[in-house]
């Protein structure tokens, strides 16, 4: 009678880790549903204003030059 809950736990961790891996695969796989894009001057007042750093700043505008390239 020891066996039966033992075999209780190893079920629901496998039915819990497979939802865990479906629900993980379909967030990896699905295409976002919202993109953020920012013109130049709008990244130039966000970083004026000091809502993100200098590096940050240098980071999405190479990120938006070469994306237009």
């Amino acid at each position: 009678m020891d066996v039966l809950p033992a075999t209780i736990v190893l079920i629901a961790f496998a039915i819990v880790g497979g939802i865990v891996i479906f629900v993980v695969r379909r967030r990896i796989y699905s295409t976002p549903s919202k993109s953020t894009t920012y013109t130049l001057s709008e990244l130039r007042k966000l970083r004026d204003e000091e809502t993100i750093t200098e590096e940050e700043y240098e980071q999405a505008r190479e990120s938006i030059i070469d994306q237009t390239l």
